[in-house]
């Protein structure tokens, strides 16, 4: 008897435990045909700093009421933090001409820039839009050093698709490497 109950409960929980998969979600890569020629030869995108809220892989979305709820069942496929630093160090690669990479340095020697950015705001709005503002900091050995705001917003063609979620944040991550762009 007790074989039986049992061979009738596997089925149930594996059915169950399969409804329950959790789904990660990466941007979809974009592409721009901004270039510009830098002053210069190396940038090094030093470790992005982002609210609480923002850190974990859960994927905040405003409501209505102003709160930001997630779900623990769709997860970024990464950090969203180290996410942002990939996507801007990769940005910064195809449109300016230096040789950019994410810290830890690995190329010898020491990168002439270094690129800080403190975002202060990282949400997908109740309005369909993701709101991306924030200051980076341009450290230059050998130039001149810059601090700059930024209050970006791309849209969220469906609130309810991560993927249109995700594309608005590597949308937003592009414009900023835009901007950082043209002050190197």
């Amino acid at each position: 008897m007790t074989l039986t109950f049992s061979r009738l409960l596997l089925p149930l929980a594996l059915t169950l435990s399969a409804c329950g998969q959790t789904q990660y979600f990466a941007p979809p890569p974009v592409t721009t045909d901004l270039r510009v020629n830098v002053r210069a030869a190396t940038v090094q995108v030093n470790e992005v700093s982002i609210p609480e809220y923002a850190v974990n892989q859960e994927i905040p979305i405003q409501q209505a009421d102003g709160s930001l709820t997630t779900d623990t069942d769709r997860l970024w496929a990464d950090l969203p933090d180290r996410a942002m630093q990939a996507a801007l160090a990769r940005h910064l690669n195809t449109i300016t001409d230096a040789r950019v990479a994410a810290e830890p340095w690995p190329l010898s020697g020491f990168p002439e820039v270094e690129l800080s950015i403190f975002v202060e705001d990282m949400i997908v709005r109740a309005n369909g839009t993701l709101s991306l503002t924030g200051t980076y900091a341009i450290k230059s050995e050998t130039g001149r050093d810059r601090i700059q705001t930024f209050d970006l917003a791309a849209p969220v063609v469906d609130l309810a698709s991560y993927p249109a979620i995700l594309a608005a944040h590597e949308a937003a991550w592009l414009q900023l490497a835009e901007a950082v762009a043209r002050d190197l």
